[in-house]
């Protein structure tokens, strides 16, 4: 096998006449050493210009002054920026529930909006806040066990439809179901004055809402063509509009809303049909004319 090159490296003092050092490497020993000298002068040199004042010559260094400003107003901004989005997140709901093209579901679906909320961002309720939400929901169960059931104490209420039934899970609701017949008419609950009517396409049919007396206002919608117009005086058990159109299931159904001064109230417990309360179904295996 052929020997590798060696090279010799001395170091002679003239002057005595002596020998100082003496080295033979080959070829791949003198570029190791080489490469170990130029990394501990890269070591040495970042510690120089790491703990010595010669670090203030690098391109796009802070001093210590300018340092401790910046790291203050990143903070001041990152605190301005949560309560930026607080803010928004408040102007954003404000702007949906005054959103009257809107969805029924969009105040319940917030995860469908288009920016997403961060849950830890929106503003926790304050005491009087706190108080004040008691305060209301005492106040509307008020309304609803006792105040509404007083002020229909002596009004004349009416079914929905001569023919027509409450839709049994709707009983219970704030929103009431009716299933009617197609040759029956939609009937005013109440002695009252229309003061809305209008089309609403995502609803298919018309929507008329009625001013009671004694704080009372009902709703009607997916109506079928309206009978009445905006300002006209009704009376209870009047025809203010025909059946609605009937759905893919064949399936005509009116919904109906009832209020007492603001307060959402059970529209069966006032507009249910006293004949569906009192019939009795009868059993599959019952005689004919037998009741």
């Amino acid at each position: 096998m052929k020997a590798l090159p060696r090279y010799r490296i001395k170091i002679e003092n003239e002057s005595h006449l002596s020998e100082i050092a003496d080295w033979s490497v080959t070829m791949p020993q003198a570029v190791g050493i080489f490469a170990l000298l130029l990394i501990i002068t890269v070591f040495i040199g970042g510690l120089i210009v790491a703990f010595s004042p010669l670090r203030t010559l690098l391109p796009g260094y802070l001093k210590e002054s300018e340092r401790s400003a910046t790291e203050e107003s990143l903070l001041r901004l990152d605190s301005v920026m949560v309560v930026y989005e607080q803010n928004q997140n408040y102007i954003d709901n404000i702007l949906r529930v005054a959103d009257v093209n809107r969805e029924p579901t969009d105040s319940a679906a917030l995860v469908a909006v288009s920016r997403e909320i961060n849950p830890d961002s929106l503003l926790t309720a304050s005491k009087a806040e706190q108080n004040f939400v008691m305060q209301m929901e005492e106040r509307e169960r008020y309304n609803i066990s006792v105040l509404a059931p007083l002020a229909a104490d002596g009004m004349t209420f009416s079914p929905i439809c001569s023919e027509g039934i409450f839709a049994e899970e709707s009983k219970k609701s704030e929103e009431g179901v009716v299933i009617m017949t197609g040759d029956s008419n939609v009937q005013c609950g109440a002695d009252g004055t229309v003061v809305a009517l209008y089309y609403s396409a995502p609803q298919r049919g018309y929507v008329i809402v009625v001013q009671h007396g004694r704080g009372f206002v009902t709703s009607y919608t997916h109506t079928g063509t309206p009978l009445v117009g905006i300002g006209d005086v009704v009376n209870s058990g009047q025809a203010i509009a025909l059946a609605p159109g009937a759905d893919s299931k064949g399936r005509r159904t009116l919904s109906v809303r009832l209020w007492h001064n603001g307060t959402s109230l059970v529209p069966y417990d006032y507009l249910g049909s006293p004949f569906q309360e009192n019939t009795t179904p009868l059993p599959y295996d019952a005689s004919r004319g037998i009741l």
